[in-house]
């Protein structure tokens, strides 16, 4: 190092004196290597200082300075005590550099440059392969402040924008460094780095207060704001880090998304790849990995969440069916992503529903079971694989069994076609219908059983026979309700046999008494009725008859009109707790006589 501020003292000396010596003068000087004891890394080689024609050039074969290199505040000799001592050295010409390399405290870098310098500060010029890199440094303590420019790729091939930054260093002291830039395609939005290391026993730290923003980040269609990758604690630069990346507002399209947070490790052996968990509530955590290698690959398993405890936190931010409750079941969810960077790659998503309950007011879903497969490809959702729902049993009051229907994707909504079922002796059919906050649809049934319809009544006395067919047009909307419902049946009977009581009432009151004498054989040969049911339950029922029935012994043709209204969701409940009073009382009962 003392010959190195030699041979810059007696060049400069003579730089100074140029402007009084002929220009057909030269000279030169040259220095086979230079190093700075205390940083072994630090040094020049090749350094040459040429006088021609009145202009002294500078150049460097190699050039070596170490960023991680602390010292101690007086030790060595001049010069030596300052960070980056050997650009302090060097006489304030311009040098070319045939090789720089620059020790960061992770990671080295190397290229031609050129160092120029001003009055208060060293312009370094650097070539590399992705571009030039623009570097401002100026001295301050024993330390440096920079700012400057540099082209993405020298992070990394994605980023095709220069990038900004500034920032410092003392020895001893934290080094900051801030940095901003365009993201790299396919996300768009901007990004600011602020990154605050410093150097321990252990190595280089990063600092909890070091932070990466992105006040707004697009993807496909993703959006996602106020975005924050923050280190958890103090991370060794050296080893495996922990980090947790959060945002507060979101969408994906035309859908709200709630916030969220999710932990990114890297594994020990590779810090190209590791873990993440993303925490959607206090009992709600997905994990997966994730890998970069040409593009950013991520996998998550299959695991399985909470029902109930997921459509809970759906809800806080999805327009759910009003009153439809989990009970049971668990949401088997896995994911598969080659590379999410590149939109050509697809994102695989399964879920899968085991073993559901949904409740409705006080009416039950059991053994509810859901597969479905989605794929996302070039800004599109669209189904994969074989997608069903079936359920077991759909206990209204009058138990609906043997539920299967498929589901898919039309133009990003789901939908439920081909369902089918069976209550009442006969089926159930499902009209295709999107599954949206307010479902509407229509039922169509068919050989349902007049017998066991007639049984649910729990009117004595009263009886028939016939099948029934027909439609019930529905929506979801502040509740269940039918509008335009109609039903058909032909060739059955109804029979309604009166108590004695009645039958005496009847006696003396000539409509009654004609029309019990009606209904207690009416053989129609064809039954139509319209059916309606606001969403509080209160149904409107206008039947129509027409057949044969006995008048004064003979039978008759008749033609007979029937208006009726009641609360069928009560009826409903009150047939439920009918069944559920049978079933309980006893065991009630036996539990007392034992």
């Amino acid at each position: 190092m003392r010959q190195l501020v030699g041979c810059c003292l007696l060049l400069m000396s003579g730089a100074l004196s140029a402007q009084w010596l002929p220009e057909w003068l030269s000279a030169q000087a040259t220095l086979a290597r230079a190093q700075v004891p205390a940083c072994p890394r630090e040094q020049a080689e090749g350094l040459s200082l040429v006088l021609d024609q009145g202009q002294l050039q500078g150049r460097l074969a190699r050039l070596s300075l170490d960023l991680t290199c602390s010292r101690s505040g007086a030790s060595g000799a001049e010069g030596e005590s300052d960070a980056l001592s050997l650009l302090l050295t060097l006489p304030p010409i311009d040098f070319r550099v045939e090789e720089l390399t620059l020790y960061l405290p992770r990671g080295v870098a190397t290229g031609a440059a050129e160092l120029r310098h001003r009055q208060q500060h060293l312009d370094i010029l650097w070539q590399t392969a992705s571009g030039d890199v623009r570097l401002a440094l100026l001295p301050e303590q024993q330390g440096w402040r920079w700012q400057g420019e540099l082209p993405g790729g020298v992070l990394a091939p994605e980023f095709g924008h220069s990038l900004t930054l500034s920032g410092g260093w003392q020895p001893g002291q934290e080094l900051t460094l801030s940095a901003g830039g365009a993201l790299p395609a396919p996300l768009s939005g901007h990004w600011q780095l602020r990154l605050a290391a410093i150097e321990g026993d252990a190595g280089w730290q990063l600092q909890p207060g070091s932070r990466l923003q992105i006040p707004r980040l697009g993807w496909q269609a993703l959006e996602l704001g106020t975005l924050e990758l923050a280190p958890v604690g103090i991370q060794h630069l050296d080893g495996p880090w922990q980090a947790r990346l959060s945002w507060q507002q979101g969408r994906w399209g035309e859908q709200a998304l709630p916030e969220a947070g999710l932990i990114v490790e890297t594994s020990d052996e590779d810090e190209r790849r590791g873990s993440l968990t993303l925490e959607l509530g206090p009992a709600l955590r997905l994990r997966g990995n994730w890998h970069y290698d040409q593009g950013l690959a991520l996998r998550v398993p299959e695991q399985s969440l909470p029902f109930a405890g997921l459509w809970q936190w759906l809800s806080g931010w999805l327009a759910l069916p009003v009153g439809v409750e989990p009970a049971a079941g668990n949401l088997v969810l896995s994911l598969a992503a080659p590379d999410l960077l590149d939109e050509t790659r697809p994102v695989t998503l399964g879920l899968a529903l085991r073993e559901g309950q949904l409740s409705y007011r006080d009416m039950q879903a059991e053994q509810v079971a859901a597969r479905l497969g989605l794929q996302w490809r070039r800004g599109a959702l669209q189904t994969v694989g074989s997608n069903g729902l079936t359920v077991a049993l759909l206990d209204i009051g009058v138990p609906i069994t043997d539920l299967s229907g498929a589901v898919q994707l039309r133009r990003g909504v789901p939908w439920l076609s081909g369902l089918t079922a069976r209550a009442l002796g006969g089926q159930l059919a499902l009209s295709p219908m999107a599954l949206t906050a307010a479902p509407s649809g229509e039922m169509h049934f068919s050989d349902i059983s007049l017998e066991q319809i007639l049984g649910y009544t729990a009117v004595s006395g009263l009886t028939g026979n016939g099948r029934l067919h027909g439609r019930l047009p529905f929506s979801f909307e502040r509740g269940f309700s039918v509008t335009g419902g109609r039903a058909h049946s032909e060739n059955g009977w109804i029979s309604y046999q009166a108590g004695e009581d009645l039958l005496a009432s009847g006696a003396s009151n000539l409509t009654l008494g004609l029309t019990l004498g009606l209904l207690s054989d009416l053989r129609y040969d064809r039954l139509e009725a319209e059916i309606s049911m606001a969403p509080d339950g209160e149904a409107v029922i206008e039947s129509r008859l027409q057949g044969q029935a006995p008048v004064m012994g003979r039978m008759h043709p008749v033609n007979f009109n029937y208006h009726h209204e009641e609360n069928l969701l009560q009826l409903l409940a009150s047939l439920r707790f009918a069944r559920d009073l049978s079933e309980r009382l006893p065991v009630r009962l036996q539990g007392e006589n034992q």
